[in-house]
């Protein structure tokens, strides 16, 4: 049939739209849908030690690491924001468009940062789905 567009067609003038047609997504006959396989949660020493690499210390750790880098880009900040003060003595030129530039400097280094961060989790997070995948087949 030329035309025909799979799924409910839509109401005309004077009906009323139906409601009984179900979920339109979700797993099949009710059933839950198992998440991803995820290992037996082992502590920071004992996931240092797996052989097997089983368990991602990078996942662990990347908390850490933002804040870190959150620290090390502030102090960076101030320590520009710093040499703005002393150039406006030598240059008030300068010493303006250092100050100026500081937060723009320090969003940018946080967005970079974070978004360097969030790709490399999103990289552990397909491996524990492709993992959770192998194990289903």
């Amino acid at each position: 049939m030329e035309g025909h567009v799979p799924g409910p067609r839509p109401h005309g003038p004077g009906e009323r739209p139906r409601t009984d047609l179900g979920p339109q997504y979700g797993p099949p006959h009710g059933r839950p849908v198992p998440g991803p396989a995820v290992p037996a949660d082992k502590g920071l020493f004992a996931t240092l030690l797996d052989t097997n690499f089983d368990h991602m210390v990078t996942v662990k750790m990347i908390k850490l690491v933002y804040r870190l880098e959150l620290m090390v880009i502030t102090l960076l900040a101030i320590v520009m924001a710093w040499y703005g003060l002393a150039f406006l003595e030598w240059n008030t030129t300068l010493g303006v468009m250092t100050l100026i530039a500081t937060p723009i400097v320090w969003l940018f280094l946080v967005l970079t940062s974070r978004m360097a961060l969030e790709f490399l989790v999103n990289q552990f997070k397909i491996s524990e789905y492709l993992r959770a995948i192998k194990d289903r087949i």
